[in-house]
């Protein structure tokens, strides 16, 4: 049986979104633009969006039958339309797990194999080194780090820029 698997969001995933998504924990390592605290209004909203996406860019990671996380993938526009911004978080009861370094890793090959994209790229605090590792298991490369380049709860924090080429994924065995 799988520990877990990769899959669009459905209605019916709301609750758990909410539950899994109202975590400050996670918040602080994400975009401002995700609201605190975390409502099944907001889950809802978010699902309905990601019901009507084609292709696909947002996927449901489940783990015991419950919606645990999501990995997105968000499209660059213009001179770097062959470019997409990742995007992920995981419930904390299933942190540490090498759950969310394999769905990565599922859900990059079937994004490519949708899409023409050419790279696929991450930024990450410098202070989660645990997204980091998920990132660098994954096969993405360390690019620099952008110092003081986000503001995130009232201070300056400096990101790690990482990426993946789609030739290097096809390099791979």
């Amino acid at each position: 049986m799988e520990r877990f698997t990769v899959r669009r969001w459905n209605a019916s995933d709301a609750h758990d979104l909410a539950s899994g998504l109202n975590n400050k924990k996670i918040w602080d390592n994400c975009r401002d633009c995700l609201p605190y605290p975390y409502t099944e209004t907001d889950a809802e909203r978010f699902i309905r969006l990601a019901e009507s996406q084609e292709p696909q860019v947002n996927y449901c990671i489940e783990v015991d039958r419950k919606a645990a996380g999501n990995i997105s993938f968000e499209r660059g526009a213009d001179v770097e339309r062959f470019n997409a911004e990742l995007g992920y978080w995981l419930a904390e009861p299933y942190w540490n797990r090498g759950i969310m370094t394999e769905a990565l890793r599922r859900t990059i090959r079937d994004y490519f194999c949708q899409t023409d994209v050419e790279r696929i790229y991450a930024n990450v605090y410098a202070s989660n080194s645990a997204s980091a590792r998920v990132l660098e298991k994954a096969g993405f490369r360390l690019c620099g780090t952008h110092r003081r380049a986000c503001f995130k709860n009232g201070r300056f924090v400096d990101s790690r820029y990482y990426e993946l080429l789609r030739a290097d994924l096809e390099s791979r065995p």
